[in-house]
């Protein structure tokens, strides 16, 4: 109702891979998992909570049950003011809480004041649509593509940095602890950073890191001698099993790889992948559970339709390649691309003479025959 009356041309329901911000109502039975999975998937992108609960979201923007319009209305000003900051609360005065229907008192959390709504009103928007690739360029999006140029890959010395060496960064420890884990059902990544367990039937992955802790792991390299691999005793795996569902150091397994690929990639494809390979896409990604990059719908969308070498799909979508680069780094890592072999029919070094001949050809060979020596 608030975007198709009041709010009609100011804001936009999109769909979650255009979006600018969130909206998310947090009252279910697995609020706290779809909260963590946002925060997880979207770092940076802000994000409207409402919930009958408020106190429970520190330093977040949230209004509480039940939603009035106008309350609505003034928390939807905020928001597209917060993602012109770059996802970062604009500056204000203290603000007071506003009160809901049943009395709730003042909340650490972000509420909104009374004031705003007057502002919100009188306020001349401008449609609060952006471009989801230049909202990630502002934000996060070097973390994920880095910034490099186009490179000349005819040069070698250019060609050499568009690759990079899985096995040498946190990503490559990750996928080896995982095929053991597939082996015998579970496996200890351990290092002087700390642990990571991984449990290859429950499709899941412990570790005491957040992301701000696990990304500068995965950008530099690490020693061979400082990371030790084990495998997990059944004993030890049971005892992990009933931990999954209630810690929340344990996240899915296919997300945590795609955005340590993001992470370890920025913008580069893993040694040995070649350029003009045709890439075809295994099955569709489900994107709404995994960091997204510019032009990444595109992108799958052609490798689904028609399989395409990573430097025919720069020229085919017009776009930089490390967008190009870290999509299909990221979806190598969870195994949902393959390279097709090019097939070249040889041509044969001489074309036999047919044996049937036409008239024409009858003729001019009596002509030869004919003709004397010059």
């Amino acid at each position: 109702m608030a975007f198709s009356g009041p709010g009609k041309g100011n804001y936009l329901l999109v769909e979650e891979t255009s979006a600018e911000a969130g909206i998310l109502d947090l009252d279910g039975p697995s609020w706290k998992m779809v909260w963590n999975d946002y925060r997880s998937r979207f770092p940076k992108r802000p994000a409207l909570i409402m919930s009958m609960r408020p106190a429970v979201f520190q330093d977040s923007l949230v209004i509480p049950k039940p939603v009035r319009l106008e309350t609505l209305l003034a928390a939807l000003e905020k928001l597209r003011a917060n993602c012109r900051c770059g996802g970062k609360a604009p500056r204000s005065s203290p603000q007071q809480p506003l009160k809901s229907r049943h009395g709730a008192g003042a909340s650490k959390s972000f509420q909104i004041p009374s004031s705003s709504i007057k502002a919100a009103n009188s306020t001349a928007y401008q449609p609060f649509i952006f471009g989801a690739a230049e909202a990630m360029e502002r934000g996060t999006i070097q973390e994920y593509c880095g910034n490099a140029p186009d490179r000349d890959v005819t040069d070698p010395i250019q060609l050499e940095k568009i690759y990079y060496d899985p096995h040498r960064y946190f990503q490559g420890y990750l996928h080896n602890a995982l095929i053991k884990a597939q082996a015998i059902g579970g496996a200890r990544i351990t290092s002087g950073w700390g642990e990571v367990i991984v449990l290859s039937e429950v499709n899941q992955a412990m570790l005491r890191l957040s992301d701000r802790q696990l990304r500068p792991l995965c950008v530099m390299p690490l020693a061979k001698a400082n990371v030790d691999i084990s495998a997990l005793a059944p004993q030890e795996m049971e005892a992990l099993y009933s931990q999954v569902v209630y810690s929340d150091s344990w996240q899915s397994l296919h997300p945590l790889l795609w955005k340590v690929a993001l992470w370890t990639s920025r913008g580069r494809i893993p040694l040995g992948v070649p350029l003009d390979r045709p890439v075809c896409l295994k099955h569709w990604p489900n994107l709404t559970r995994l960091l997204l990059t510019p032009h990444a719908m595109r992108i799958a969308a052609l490798w689904a339709a028609q399989p395409c070498s990573l430097m025919g799909t720069v020229a085919t979508l017009q776009i930089p390649q490390r967008y190009v680069f870290a999509f299909f780094s990221a979806l190598h890592s969870v195994g949902l691309v393959e390279l097709e072999q090019i097939t070249v029919k040889k041509v044969p070094s001489s074309i036999p003479a047919s044996h049937h001949q036409g008239i024409l050809g009858r003729v001019l060979n009596r002509l030869r025959k004919a003709s004397p020596p010059l």
